[in-house]
C-alpha cells in the first residue's frame, strides 16, 4: 500500500507542475527568460525572508524584555495553525474532487483509502511551501536570539513537518463531509460554490468558540505577570499545539524527546483515522461530482439577450460574470479578499464584547492623537495588507486562457480592454477600503475628514496596484491550462500583488520614519494620495505607448 501511495502522490504532483514546464523551452530567448526569472524569484524570496526576519527578530527582542519570549512560539504556530487551515480549504475541493486526474484514477484499481492518503500528501506538500516561509525563519531566528541547543533546531523541524498536517485534516475532512452530497446536486459549479462558503463558515465559528476563552481580568494579570504564561493560554487554542510548544520550550532533553513523540504519534493516530473515514466518504462525493453538473436547457430570453447596453459596461460585466460563476475564479481570485476582512472584523468584535474582552477598546481609547500621522500610515498599511490577496488583475489575462488572443481581433482598442479588465480589481479594492475604514471608525472614532482622505489614498493605492498587476499579466499570461485551478494555483504571477505589498508597507514606514514629526498628517496623506495617483498615470502611460508589445506574449 505504502509503494502505491508513494507512486500516485509523485504522480499527481508531476501532473500539477507539468503546466509549469510545458512552458520552458519553445525557444532559445524563453530558456533565457525561465532563467532570469528564477533569479528574480529568488531575490523575492530573500526579500520577503527579509521583511519577516526583520519583524520576527524585533518581536522576539521586545518580549524577552519582559520575560515573554517564549509567547513567540506560540504565536507562530497558532498563525501556522490558522493559516494553513484557511488556506487549505481553497486546496483540498480541488485537488481532492475538481482535478482533471479524478477521470483517469477513479477507474483504476486503486484502493479510496490510497486515493485520500495520495491526494491529502500532495495537499500538505503544497502547504510546506508556505510554512517554510512563515514558520522555517522566525523560528530559526529564536533559536539563534535564545542561544537554542541543536536540539531545539533538531525539534523545530520535526514540529514543521508535524504540526500542519492536523489543519489540513481538518480542513479535507470538512471537504470530504461536505462533498459526500454531491450526488444529490445537479448544479456541480454552485455546489461547489455553496460547499466552500459553508466550510469556511463552519471554520470560522469553530475558531471563534475555541477562541472564546472565559478567562476574568484577574486570571488574565496574574498569567501575563507569570513567565511566559501568556503560551499557556495559547495551548487550548488548536490540537497539539501545546505538544509542539512544549517540544520547544521544555529544558530537560527527556522531557523534550517525550513531547515530541507524543506529538508524532498523536499526529499519526489522527491521520490514521482521518485515512479510515476518508476511504468511506470519498467515493460518494467523486462518483457523485462525475456524474453530476448535467447542463440543462433553458429557453433564451431574447430581451436581456438583446438588450441594448454601453461598449465598457457589457465588457465589464462580462468580466464579473466569468469571476463569480465560475467558482474556482470566485474563491482563488475573489473569496480570499472577502474573507480575511470579515475574519479579522469577526475576531475584533469577539475581542470587544462584554467585560472579558475590553482589551482592544482599551487600545483604542489610549490613543490621544486621533489624527496622528502613525495613526493614518497604519490604516494604510493594513488596507495594503487586505489588497495584496485580490488576484483579479494578476489574472485577467490568464483567465481568458487561449481565447486571449481574440482581443487582438474584437472591434475594441487594446487599451480600452485594458481599463475594462482592471476594472473589477479596483472595484474590489475600493470595497476592501471602505470596510477597513468602516471598522476603523467604529474602533477609534476617527475624525470624517481625516476618515475621507485615508480613503481617498486607499483607493488611489488600490488602482495602482491593479494597473501594475495586469502588466505582469501581460508580460507573462499563463495561457496554456487545463483547469481553471492551474490560473491561480500554478501561476508564479500571483505573487507580484503581495512583493508590491510588502514594498509599500515598508516604504510607507520609512517615510513615515523620516518626515513624519515634520509635517501635518493631512497633508501627508494627501501627498501620498496625490503621488499614488501619479503614479497610477505614468503606469497606464506605459501601457497605453508599449500596447503592442506588451501584447506579444498572447498568440
Amino acid at each position: 500500500m505504502k509503494s502505491k501511495v508513494i507512486s500516485l502522490t509523485k504522480v499527481i504532483l508531476k501532473n500539477s507542475f507539468q503546466n509549469m514546464e510545458t512552458a520552458k523551452s519553445i525557444n532559445e530567448n524563453k530558456n533565457r527568460k525561465s532563467k532570469s526569472m528564477i533569479i528574480l524569484y529568488i531575490f523575492v524570496f530573500l526579500y520577503l525572508a527579509g521583511i519577516i526576519g526583520v519583524f520576527s527578530n524585533g518581536l522576539i527582542k521586545e518580549l524577552m524584555e519582559i520575560n515573554q519570549e517564549q509567547m513567540f512560539l506560540g504565536i507562530i504556530l497558532l498563525g501556522i495553525a490558522g493559516f494553513v487551515l484557511i488556506q487549505s480549504i481553497f486546496s483540498a475541493i480541488n485537488i481532492l474532487y475538481y482535478s482533471k486526474d479524478n477521470e483517469y484514477i477513479l477507474p483504476l484499481p486503486i484502493k479510496p483509502s490510497q486515493i485520500v492518503a495520495a491526494k491529502t500528501n500532495v495537499l500538505l506538500i503544497t502547504e510546506y511551501f508556505i510554512v517554510a516561509i512563515i514558520g522555517l525563519i522566525p523560528l530559526t531566528i529564536y533559536g539563534i536570539l535564545t542561544s537554542a541547543s541543536i536540539l531545539y533546531y533538531i525539534s523545530m523541524l520535526i514540529v514543521l513537518i508535524t504540526f500542519p498536517i492536523i489543519p489540513v485534516l481538518i480542513s479535507s475532512l470538512l471537504v470530504l463531509i461536505v462533498m459526500s452530497f454531491a450526488k444529490f446536486t445537479k448544479n456541480r459549479n454552485r455546489f461547489q460554490l455553496i460547499a466552500t462558503i459553508f466550510i469556511l463558515v463552519v471554520v470560522c465559528v469553530l475558531s471563534f468558540t475555541v477562541s472564546d476563552t472565559q478567562t476574568t481580568p484577574e486570571q488574565l494579570v496574574q498569567m501575563v505577570t507569570k513567565a511566559n504564561g501568556l503560551v499557556e493560554m495559547l495551548r487550548g487554542a488548536f490540537p497539539t499545539l501545546g505538544m509542539a510548544i512544549d517540544s520547544l520550550t521544555n529544558i530537560s532533553f527527556e522531557n523534550q524527546i517525550l513531547n515530541i513523540v507524543l506529538l508524532v504519534i498523536t499526529t499519526a493516530i489522527i491521520y490514521f483515522i482521518y485515512i479510515m473515514i476518508g476511504q468511506k466518504l470519498y467515493l460518494k462525493g467523486a462518483v457523485g461530482n462525475l456524474a453530476s453538473g448535467k447542463k440543462t436547457k433553458k429557453k433564451l430570453n431574447e430581451t436581456k439577450a438583446f438588450k441594448k447596453s454601453s461598449l465598457g459596461k457589457t465588457y465589464v460585466g462580462k468580466e464579473f460574470k466569468t469571476l463569480l460563476r465560475n467558482p474556482i475564479f470566485f474563491m482563488q481570485c475573489v473569496l480570499p479578499a472577502i474573507l480575511f476582512p470579515i475574519l479579522i472584523i469577526g475576531l475584533t468584535f469577539a475581542g470587544i464584547k462584554g467585560e472579558q474582552g475590553g482589551s482592544i477598546t482599551d487600545i483604542a481609547s489610549m490613543i490621544t492623537n486621533k489624527t496622528s500621522i502613525y495613526v493614518g500610515i497604519g490604516i494604510l498599511c493594513a488596507i495594503q495588507f487586505f489588497l495584496m490577496f485580490i488576484y483579479i488583475s494578476a489574472t485577467a489575462i490568464s483567465r481568458d486562457g487561449q481565447n486571449a488572443v481574440f482581443m487582438k481581433y474584437i472591434p475594441v482598442t487594446l487599451m480600452k480592454q485594458i481599463d475594462y479588465k482592471v476594472m473589477p480589481n479596483i472595484v474590489m479594492t475600493t470595497f476592501m477600503s471602505i470596510l477597513t475604514i468602516i471598522m476603523v471608525e467604529y474602533l477609534f472614532k476617527l475624525p470624517v475628514i481625516y476618515l475621507l482622505v485615508i480613503t481617498v489614498a486607499g483607493i488611489a493605492m488600490g488602482v495602482l496596484q491593479s494597473y501594475i498587476s495586469i502588466i505582469v499579466d501581460l508580460k507573462k499570461p499563463k495561457l496554456e491550462w487545463n483547469s481553471e485551478y492551474a490560473v491561480v494555483k500554478q501561476n508564479m504571477n500571483l505573487i507580484w500583488p503581495v512583493i508590491f505589498g510588502m514594498l509599500n508597507i515598508t516604504l510607507l514606514i520609512i517615510l513615515t520614519v523620516i518626515v513624519g514629526r515634520f509635517i501635518n498628517s493631512y497633508i501627508f496623506i494627501a501627498i501620498i494620495a496625490v503621488v499614488y495617483l501619479l503614479l497610477t498615470m505614468i503606469v497606464r502611460n506605459y501601457i497605453k505607448n508599449n500596447i503592442v508589445k506588451l501584447f506579444t506574449n498572447i498568440y
